[in-house]
């Protein structure tokens, strides 16, 4: 006997592409005593589908479940105000903190530009300044010589100001 039909009822039914009377020829097909040996894999998938398809629920299935759940008392929670508003102050505190941390290190970073600029005191302009202050270039025995040249200004008679 030819199964081929069958073959590519299970073929559609895996690809869901069957309909629900192809389904119900293949339950049909599988409750019969001689299935062939090449589709008894298939028997006990369409024979608990079958009893699946017969089950229903009566009417006092609903009532039997409630009475073994109890009453279910479902309480409001009670949001106030506060509560609500909290994680907003929240971000408007971390926007504060930051705004302020940004402006303390720009006025920071200002003033050290505004004390390099003009140096009391002196004619020197803070380029002038940045190029006597820059060692990169220098070696240890210049540093030696310009450190005694300074101490011996200090020591020359007037060179002591008074303040």
């Amino acid at each position: 006997m030819d199964f081929t039909y069958i073959e590519q009822l299970i073929g559609r039914y895996f690809n869901a592409e069957t309909t629900l009377e192809e389904e119900r020829i293949l339950r049909q097909f599988f409750q019969q005593k001689e299935v062939p040996s090449h589709l008894k894999q298939w028997t006990p998938l369409f024979k608990t589908e079958s009893t699946w398809a017969s089950a229903r629920l009566d009417d006092s299935f609903d009532e039997r479940i409630l009475r073994m759940a109890g009453e279910v008392h479902v309480q409001a929670r009670h949001i106030t105000l506060a509560q609500r508003l909290r994680p907003l102050l929240r971000v408007a505190a971390l926007l504060v903190i930051a705004a302020g941390v940004g402006i303390a290190l720009q006025h920071g970073a200002g003033d050290t530009v505004r004390e390099q600029q003009d140096i009391p005191g002196t004619n020197l302009q803070a380029s002038e300044t940045q190029d006597e202050l820059d060692l990169s270039n220098t070696t240890p025995l210049d540093l030696r010589a310009d450190a005694a040249t300074m101490s011996a200004d200090s020591l020359a008679p007037g060179a002591a100001t008074t303040h």
